[in-house]
């Protein structure tokens, strides 16, 4: 495993197997960069500082049809797991070009950032 990386894991059949790897987003700009070339089958995770969300809430960063789409939700601690995990209270938000969600995360991210690509 790279370094920066790590595996999420699932529970299938009574057994754990690894869902997909997830890469430490370590700057704004490789935020950036990695957001400006992102393909429909990828994605990104942003720890996120929304008023109204529980623990700021995550983004969910994806592109969709040449748009970019955010999937803002809640951020709950399920001490299970001791791990945040996506809550309810589910918003959209579109975007038919990069610079225009560029503004809008730059206004909604935590700062420190904390991000991860899948």
């Amino acid at each position: 495993m790279e370094s920066g990386s790590t595996s999420q894991r699932s529970r299938i059949g009574g057994r754990e197997a690894a869902a997909y790897m997830e890469h430490k987003i370590e700057s704004v700009e490789e935020l950036a960069t990695l957001m400006e070339a992102m393909d429909q089958d990828e994605g990104i995770r942003v720890r996120g500082s929304v008023e109204d969300l529980d623990g700021g809430g995550f983004i969910f960063i994806s592109k969709s049809n040449g748009r970019y789409v955010f999937n803002l939700c809640d951020r709950v601690y399920d001490p299970k797991t001791k791990d945040y995990m996506p809550g309810g209270n589910d918003r959209w938000l579109y975007f038919d070009r990069f610079e225009e969600a560029w503004k809008t995360l730059m206004t909604i991210i935590h700062n420190p950032l904390e991000a991860y690509s899948y």
